[in-house]
């Protein structure tokens, strides 16, 4: 990562000095799959195939061919399914966090949602515009392949790249508060809490709590640090790069935590399954709730496994899905039974939101330990942690 950041920075000042406007979208293009072709030639084939597929696509869609759109659509969510699940079982030693090594193919999994979804769009929708050059350059843009933010497409292709002083320095401070995040931050709690959650058995529930603590700020300092030195890449070169975090964890509730947690991931979760599954269930009469519940259930279980194909990333999707449900649905319902006074006073007290940020961070710290250990080690962790 440091030698790829360093090349970035070295080439920052001839981009703005010897390449012309017009082909600044082509050469950062061309430098990003020349730079995974330099890493792991793998990863070039299979951005320029993936790209090949999704304008292929696009073509089909605006010829208005669209039985054949949606069969080649379908084919190609197929195929990425596969690359996803191959890469993910070929890399066993691999972790969810993008400072962890070990995968098969780098970038791999953001590849895959981001040109999934472009998949179901141009299906959606015959008139989807862009070139192959634009798809390619959406896919490989090398400061967001291999951890995000996974960038909208629309919004990615219609940028001019244009030098901005002010945006160019914010960039350059933008890497390094990621970088002091990941390297620093994030890298220091994990080494202090590994011994302790390898070894549950060994520590009283107080450094258990802690160790919790840590490793949840772990997680959000290693995520967030990665996505801004991302940003602050893209704005190095021109380009503004979707915002990926917004303090998630001094949010009232889950819902607020996860609509500011990994915002393009979740936006992409909404847009792709919590909104057709809601809809299809609505269509056959469920009801607005079971669907809606059905919904945030297989998004949230979905988003474990995109994290890992291990059962403890079942667990931890399926707990989420169950405090989204909580909070959106049940405690909604709960809240229309209480007194106004109470529900105007849980609303507006200063006292309320932080005793609910509290009670929300403790609860997503206690899901995150199925993230870090399996079923059986999370639960001999949470056992230890109550005095059970």
């Amino acid at each position: 990562m440091l030698t790829a950041l360093v090349a970035a920075l070295v080439l920052a000042a001839p981009y703005w000095l010897f390449v012309p406007a017009r082909l600044r979208q082509p050469a950062v293009a061309g430098a990003s799959l020349a730079a995974l072709a330099t890493f792991d030639l793998r990863v070039a084939l299979v951005v320029l195939a993936v790209a090949g597929g999704v304008f292929g696509q696009m073509r089909l869609a605006g010829r208005g061919r669209q039985g054949v759109s949606v069969a080649f659509a379908l084919l190609g969510l197929c195929a990425l399914a596969l690359l996803f699940v191959w890469n993910k079982r070929a890399a066993p030693g691999s972790g969810p966090l993008p400072s962890q090594p070990g995968v098969a193919l780098l970038g791999t999994s953001y590849l895959v949602l981001k040109a999934a979804g472009l998949l179901i769009e141009t299906a959606r929708e015959p008139a989807y515009r862009g070139s192959f050059a634009e798809v390619l350059g959406w896919l490989v843009f090398l400061p967001t392949f291999p951890s995000g933010p996974m960038e909208d497409f629309e919004h990615f292709r219609t940028q001019r790249p244009a030098f901005d002083q002010v945006r160019v320095f914010g960039g350059l401070e933008r890497i390094l508060i990621g970088l002091l995040k990941a390297i620093v931050g994030a890298e220091q709690l994990g080494r202090w809490a590994a011994p302790i959650v390898a070894s549950p058995h060994e520590h009283g529930a107080g450094m258990l709590l802690l160790a919790l603590y840590a490793v949840t700020v772990r997680f959000y300092l290693d995520f967030s640090g990665f996505s801004d030195v991302a940003i602050g890449l893209g704005a190095l070169f021109g380009y503004e790069i979707e915002e990926n975090f917004d303090h998630p964890l001094v949010r009232r509730n889950l819902t607020q935590l996860w609509q500011r947690w990994h915002m393009t991931l979740t936006r992409w979760l909404r847009l792709y399954l919590f909104v057709p599954v809601t809809r299809a269930l609505m269509r056959h009469d469920v009801g607005d709730r079971p669907a809606a519940a059905t919904g945030q259930l297989a998004a949230m279980i979905f988003c474990g496994l995109w994290h890992g194909l291990q059962w403890n990333f079942v667990v931890w999707g399926l707990l989420n899905g169950l405090g989204l449900v909580w909070v959106g649905i049940l405690a909604r319902d709960l809240g229309r039974r209480l007194p106004g006074t109470v529900v105007r006073w849980w609303r507006q007290s200063v006292v309320a939101y932080t005793i609910s940020m509290a009670l929300t961070f403790n609860v997503f710290a206690l899901f995150v330990i199925f993230v870090v250990t399996d079923v059986p080690g999370a639960v001999a962790y949470l056992r230890r942690l109550v005095g059970a």
